[in-house]
């Protein structure tokens, strides 16, 4: 046997040894990627995990410490520098580059449990659903745990999609607790839109569609960094960037819509509504209740374009049951009235979201799985 013959059966076999790759998106993170990447350092396991740092066009010295883990654990660590093109772009490539079983997304800014994530990768050799389950944590600034949001399905147990997607904890989860199995998501062709933030809400919506078994690993892995400022999360930065969350939702609209028919499953169509609704009526509630001559040409385009790519979406937003208040329906009486009135539709709007904080302000910690965005 040649040399070059030897040297695709080593690749082969580090490829095939590969249970899960992690994406960690990365823009200017300087100052967080270090212990990011700390925390995957796990005594046993690490041959068996990809970790690809996707660089994108940072202009500080992330590229330069991600190059250090690259260069230091070559069997685990890869670095994909790429032109800016936002979080989608790199979640895209990575994707693209990616070779194991299961698939996770860590931002730069947040961290694993080194412990248990040792542990889960173990777990992860031992299954085989469709989608892993797992419990995370959420973190200040000093790192310190405020909470940490489980799922009480029990240890390694293995559930059909249908048993556990109608569940308001599984409707409500954020992209931290899932990893996919990679072969699901190249076959269906998965993407993110590009260019714009909050597409992490794509990750944890379309690839649904491709879940048959959930396996549920019942200890905390990642940990959500919250109170960094600059975060994309902030509510200034949201309306800033109300456009984006226009474009993300009209995608996941359109993406249903050419889906939807893949859709056999009542249970997992009722998982597709719940996850896709309150995203798509938020961006009206926040236009609405910041009504400018700005957002409201955004609206305009917005209401027209949902109308355009999904109709069944249009109408179930404009319904009685999804956008009322006391039976005023105030989506739909924009609709007809534009700006009649914008006066008692935004005190209207305004007194929805307050219903909506007391409601959180009621929940149990570990029953808010995500928090009310607008």
């Amino acid at each position: 046997m040649g040399a070059k013959s030897v040297l695709v059966l080593f690749v082969n076999k580090y490829v095939m040894d590969k249970i899960l790759t992690l994406i960690i998106p990365t823009y200017n993170m300087e100052l967080y990627l270090r212990y990011c990447l700390d925390s995957l350092l796990v005594e046993e396991g690490m041959d068996a995990l990809e970790v690809l740092v996707v660089n994108d066009g940072s202009r500080d010295c992330s590229l330069e410490i991600a190059r250090e883990y690259e260069h230091k654990y070559p069997q685990t660590f890869k670095v994909i520098d790429k032109e800016n093109g936002n979080y989608g772009s790199c979640v895209n490539r990575g994707l693209k580059e990616a070779t194991g079983k299961y698939v996770k997304v860590l931002d730069a800014d947040d961290s694993f449990d080194t412990e248990h994530f040792g542990h889960y990768i173990s777990f992860l050799q031992e299954t085989d659903a469709d989608l892993v389950l797992s419990d995370f944590a959420v973190v200040d600034t000093n790192r310190t745990i405020r909470k940490i949001i489980k799922y009480d399905q029990g240890l390694g147990r293995m559930f059909e999609m249908e048993q556990v997607c109608c569940s308001a904890k599984f409707q409500n989860m954020q992209m931290h607790a899932v990893a996919y199995r990679l072969e699901n998501l190249k076959k269906l062709g998965y993407v993110q839109t590009e260019g714009i933030s909050y597409t992490d809400q794509q990750w944890i919506f379309l690839p649904m569609i491709t879940v048959k078994t959930i396996a549920y690993f019942d200890e905390y892995v990642y940990k959500y960094l919250v109170g960094r400022a600059g975060q994309t999360m902030e509510p200034v930065f949201k309306f800033q960037n109300l456009l984006y969350v226009m474009r993300c939702g009209l995608d996941m609209a359109s993406a249903y819509e050419s889906h939807k028919r893949q859709i056999t499953d009542k249970p997992i169509l009722s998982y597709m509504h719940a996850r896709l609704i309150p995203f798509l009526k938020a961006a009206y509630v926040t236009s609405i209740t910041h009504y400018s001559l700005d957002t409201k040409q955004a609206l305009l385009s917005y209401d027209n374009k949902l109308k355009e790519c999904c109709l069944d979406m249009y109408e179930l937003i404009g319904s009685k049951n999804i956008s009322s208040f006391m039976t005023f329906r105030y989506i739909d009486y924009w609709r007809k009235h534009k700006d009649a009135n914008m006066a008692l539709i935004c005190m209207l709007s305004k007194l929805y979201m307050f219903v909506l904080d007391m409601k959180k302000s009621m929940c149990k910690p570990d029953d808010m799985a995500v928090p009310v965005s607008f």
